[in-house]
């Protein structure tokens, strides 16, 4: 077959502070090197969330959420030379971020958890990771739980044909 080759456009991950979305963020930034694009690091997030509190403002809030995310979330990819990245911090439900920002830089790859700070009973993937694989246009990465057994009915070992493990 002949013809154009597009590259792929930047890597989309979506991180919410979980184990999960650790491993995603660092899935996703080892492909952003191997295809020599950027990475794009997108939390999302409601007035009422894990942390911070909304009663200070939306500013404040705001403030708190970029601190958390710069300090402790991005904070294996300082190390990383040569990885091109930038994040955003998006208000809204985590699909409806995660799924806009892949739209607004053409990504390539989505990479999530499969499982985030919810508390999902599906034993495949959680609310999230399964609404972005249904809604995406855009092919979607889920990164199973390291540990195996921490879900009912398989988790990530009945995961392991069907996903790309980190």
């Amino acid at each position: 077959m002949t013809g154009d080759r597009r590259s792929s456009g930047p890597v989309v991950v979506g991180i919410d502070g979980s184990a999960e979305a650790r491993r995603g963020l660092l899935f996703a930034a080892d492909l952003a090197t191997t295809l020599a694009v950027e990475l794009v690091v997108v939390h999302a997030y409601g007035l009422i969330g894990s942390f911070g509190d909304w009663r200070s403002g939306v500013e404040e809030r705001e403030r708190q959420v970029n601190t958390v995310m710069i300090d402790e979330w991005c904070a294996p990819l300082a190390s990383q030379q040569d990885l091109v990245w930038q994040w955003r911090c998006i208000q809204g439900s985590a699909v409806e971020g995660i799924l806009r920002a892949a739209d607004e830089v053409d990504a390539g790859f989505i990479v999530v958890g499969s499982h985030g700070e919810g508390n999902s009973s599906s034993p495949l993937l959680g609310s999230t990771s399964q609404d972005i694989v249904r809604h995406s246009h855009r092919p979607v990465i889920v990164i199973p739980p390291a540990d195996s057994h921490r879900h009912r009915r398989g988790g990530a070992g009945a995961m392991s044909n069907v996903v790309a493990d980190a």
